[in-house]
């Protein structure tokens, strides 16, 4: 399980859970030193949704400082050309695919071939039932299910078919 984090409230009940990792999907840069701190030690991996932050930049500078300044464990990304960056600085690259329909995974699945990211992260959870098994075909890479997962059915039928981890927002399956 991953804590989806939007807003600062929600940090304490995700340190006090089992997760092992949280997800920063939005917060202001100058806030996010602090709140990764508290993650790590905790010891959590914290993870940046790099696309999402106001005031950094989307560019291999806002990934350096994340990996240098702030010390994050990865970044989250749906930019292929921001997971090469974050492998440049050795922080974890999750690439979020957002699909659709059929023509969304097609592209998913050639930026994925191009961008050889650690972990991809299938959205929405719904979804990842259906195209497992293409994008396993494809690319055997971790995968992590997020988005409309809200009931521990939805949890456990997403890991019996793969995915390493859930990310989600539903502080109630955090555990």
């Amino acid at each position: 399980m991953a804590a989806v984090i939007r807003r600062g409230e929600e940090l304490p009940r995700a340190l006090g859970s089992q997760v092992p990792a949280v997800f920063f999907l939005r917060a202001p840069a100058f806030h996010l030193g602090p709140l990764v701190w508290a993650v790590q030690a905790r010891g959590k991996l914290a993870f940046v949704h790099v696309d999402l932050i106001a005031g950094l930049g989307k560019d291999r500078a806002g990934i350096a400082f994340l990996a240098r300044e702030i010390g994050v464990n990865g970044i989250i990304t749906s930019h292929s050309g921001l997971v090469a960056a974050a492998k440049a600085e050795r922080v974890i690259a999750v690439q979020r695919l957002l699909l659709y329909d059929d023509l969304g995974l097609s592209s998913a699945l050639a930026a994925l071939d191009h961008a050889r990211p650690d972990i991809v992260e299938v959205l929405p959870g719904v979804i990842f039932p259906l195209v497992v098994d293409q994008i396993r075909a494809r690319l055997p890479l971790p995968m992590i299910v997020g988005g409309f997962v809200k009931e521990p059915a939805q949890r456990e039928s997403a890991l019996q078919r793969g995915a390493v981890a859930i990310s989600t927002s539903t502080a109630e399956l955090w555990g």
